[in-house]
């Protein structure tokens, strides 16, 4: 019997990070900074006659991280937009696996005679299309567009002191989540009630920003999010955690790692983790 094999396995990272170059800097409004990262990664597998077995696969991820820092006398201004999409088909099944649109604005009281000042922070979090469970041959969506919308805003203190951390700590938090979708309102998911559009929850929240350029060729991205609601346990506490690590081989490529990590006992009472790594081609400005 013959056996033919075709195996591609290919992945493209693009990627910005932080950007020094003078004619650069004119570019930007004056007293910004910004770092971006823009990374897509892929593989494809297929098989034919394959005696070792496997199925026909493919996997696609996209990043972008967009990430604005305006410092004056009295004002520490963050934007931090972030966005992932990651697709997977096997066995002719295409799902997501990835689906994030993020945006974060964080106001803070620039250091003087202390490190710690006030702040406030306002947030938002939507995805792009919807999703299905594991094996599900029904094409039921789990959630879609619209479906859930995260709003944050937090009231608290802030340190801005130092060059790699961003730290911002709110005892008085609100968050609010919102279900368009009718199917997932009658569904309860999410956490609102039955057959309701949106659910309010006041808490505390946490939130940790950490960049570093370790050297020329590596440099590690973070965020942590962690919000207590007073009404529930400490168990019910959610927590998101995205790293991101780049690693410049040589002038055109780059190893790019993302890890993400998220605790939400209203979608899923377990921890649930996503890992990619990407090699391929790269862009940076310093």
């Amino acid at each position: 019997m013959k056996k033919y094999l075709i195996g591609l396995l290919a992945a493209l990272t693009i990627s910005t990070a932080q950007g020094q170059d003078v004619a650069e800097e004119d570019l930007l409004p004056q007293g910004y900074k910004r770092t971006a990262i823009y990374s897509a990664s892929g593989a494809f597998t297929e098989l034919s006659n394959w005696n070792a077995g496997g199925e026909n696969s493919s996997n696609l991820s996209l990043l972008l991280r967009e990430n604005w820092v305006k410092k004056d006398a009295n004002w520490t201004t963050v934007h931090l937009l972030e966005g992932n999409y990651g697709l997977s088909r096997q066995a002719g099944v295409l799902t997501k696996n990835a689906d994030k649109l993020e945006f974060t604005t964080t106001v803070t009281g620039s250091p003087k005679k202390t490190d710690w000042n006030i702040s406030g922070q306002v947030n938002a979090r939507t995805q792009f299309a919807p999703g299905y469970a594991a094996g599900d041959t029904t094409r039921t969506p789990i959630s879609t567009i619209g479906a859930p919308i995260y709003g944050q805003f937090s009231l608290g203190m802030g340190n801005t002191s130092n060059e790699n951390w961003q730290i911002f700590i709110s005892p008085l938090a609100g968050k609010t989540t919102t279900v368009l979708d009718q199917d997932l309102r009658d569904k309860a998911a999410f956490g609102v009630d039955t057959g309701a559009t949106w659910r309010f929850e006041a808490g505390a929240k946490l939130t940790l920003n950490y960049t570093e350029q370790f050297t020329d060729q590596f440099s590690i991205t973070a965020k942590t999010d962690i919000f207590y609601n007073y009404a529930t346990s400490v168990n019910a506490t959610d927590i998101a955690l995205d790293i991101i690590a780049l690693y410049k081989i040589k002038e055109a490529f780059s190893v790019n790692a993302h890890l993400q990590l998220n605790r939400d006992i209203d979608q899923i009472d377990a921890w649930q983790r996503r890992s990619v790594l990407g090699f391929g081609l790269a862009y940076t400005i310093k």
